[in-house]
């Protein structure tokens, strides 16, 4: 900074001397004099000016600086971002064919639906594998002992009905032809009629459906899933789902199959059915 300041009082100084030049010799020597006589006063008024300067074009642009920061923060918006898609839990279609070689159908495909690992995806297709021809008839056959079995246990007849056709696939399972045994129904410790071992498992062995169907009412007004038949006999999805969470099966989709069974095939229409109604179905 000083050496400019000294450039500075140079240049002025030759300044003067050229215009002076111009004039005369005797002004000439005056302003030699001059200048050599305050030399150190002109640097000091130069530097003085020069430093001044320098600070109020250091402070102007300072006080300018915040206006471009508020500029550029006002044009920052904030990160809007989804989940990776990667990172998301989805439920994953998988068709009939695929369902049949999962775990939760064992070999001989009689304990279906029954036991599934948790991670299993949810079914979104049709759990009952039966034609529709063959779920109607199980329906129209079993439609009045569903409505008799709510009368009496408060029991939603859409319940009893959804879940005998996905334990027994609408009647086609072995362990239905050859035992009457519509809800895969283990022995248990007090069970002591007939039983049927199947896939290492024993079973109850009924001497008919209906008897298969009452004995399901029965187990569903155990101490176990007593707290149900508190609930409204319309409300099918609460049913649905506290007879998972219950333990009825160890499926972890349970409550979702029967749901989707009862709105498949309109179910829940038989909830609404009065004792009077059961001669007309």
């Amino acid at each position: 900074m000083i050496l400019k300041t000294i450039c500075f009082i140079f240049v002025i100084s030759d300044t003067i001397l050229k215009q002076n030049l111009m004039k005369s010799p005797i002004d000439l020597l005056q302003t030699q004099k001059i200048l050599r006589k305050y030399w150190f006063s002109l640097s000091l008024i130069a530097i003085v000016f020069i430093a001044v300067a320098s600070k109020n074009l250091s402070v102007g642009f300072q006080m300018k600086a915040p206006d471009k920061e508020k500029e550029e923060i006002k044009t920052v918006k904030p990160l809007l971002h989804d989940i990776p898609e990667s990172k998301k839990k989805r439920r994953t279609k998988i068709t009939s064919e695929e369902l049949i070689a999962t775990e939760s159908t064992t070999k001989s495909g009689i304990l279906s639906m029954f036991s599934s690992d948790a991670d299993v995806p949810v079914i979104v297709e049709n759990p009952v594998l039966a034609s529709d021809e063959t779920v109607k008839g199980f329906i129209r056959r079993f439609a009045k002992v569903g409505v008799a079995e709510m009368e009496k246990y408060n029991i939603p007849a859409s319940i009893t009905l959804a879940q005998s056709l996905l334990a027994s696939q609408s009647g086609t399972s072995l362990i239905a032809n050859e035992s009457n045994n519509y809800f895969n129904l283990e022995c248990g410790d007090k069970w002591t009629d007939k039983t049927n071992e199947y896939d290492g498992t024993c079973l109850r062995n009924y001497e008919s459906a209906w008897r298969s169907f009452r004995d399901h009412s029965l187990y569903l007004t155990s101490e176990q899933f007593n707290h149900l038949t508190n609930l409204e006999r319309t409300d099918y999805a609460r049913w649905a789902k506290g007879l998972e969470l219950a333990g009825y099966s160890v499926d972890k989709l349970y409550a979702e199959k029967l749901e989707f069974i009862i709105e498949e095939y309109d179910l829940d229409a038989f909830d609404d059915l009065e004792a009077k109604a059961i001669a007309k179905l």
